[in-house]
């Protein structure tokens, strides 16, 4: 009962957090030049460490809105995602029978949201540490996604080749 009200708790709150995310007619005349400048280009990486499926698939749906957007302002985007903790339990193609269950149509949009993400040119990495610690065979990660030896030292080298650190965490 607990862990149903829990569930139903959760989904109150993503679904508010979406409508207060979904687009409005206005948002069309929106921009971002006083933070974008004269930029062609941006890099930056995503550190992303969700425990929960739902949300993470909310986020990843804003990322796809955040590429078109950035193509909207007329920048060029290099962007990478570095999976880290639990959200490897989420990109894969044989989740924990409890997972599935669970969250079944998550993880397909999930799976669908990765390959918009890859078609826009987004680079996805899997931190090996993580999948190991969560029992995850990197030979089931989703396609395109690139089992890296440490989440942690691609976000050290990102960072330090340039690219801006964006948090999604928990």
């Amino acid at each position: 009962m607990i862990r149903r009200v829990t569930r139903l708790l959760q989904a109150a709150g993503l679904a508010m957090a979406a409508l207060a995310l979904a687009p409005t007619v206005a948002a069309e005349n929106l921009h971002n030049r006083a933070a974008i400048g004269g930029l062609e280009n941006i890099k930056a990486v995503y550190d992303v460490r969700k425990s929960n499926p739902n949300a993470l698939d909310m986020y990843l749906k804003a990322i796809i809105t955040n590429v078109e957007n950035l193509e909207k302002e007329g920048v060029q985007a290099d962007l990478v995602m570095v999976f880290i903790s639990h959200s490897v339990k989420f990109i894969n193609t044989e989740p924990t029978m409890e997972t599935e269950a669970d969250y079944g149509d998550a993880l397909a949009s999930i799976a669908r949201s990765i390959e918009t993400l890859q078609d826009l040119g987004v680079r996805i990495e899997a931190c090996n540490g993580a999948t190991r610690a969560f029992n995850v065979d990197n030979d089931t990660l989703l396609p395109g996604i690139e089992p890296v030896r440490s989440g942690f030292i691609s976000l050290m080298g990102y960072q330090n080749n340039g690219y801006a650190l964006i948090p999604v965490y928990d």
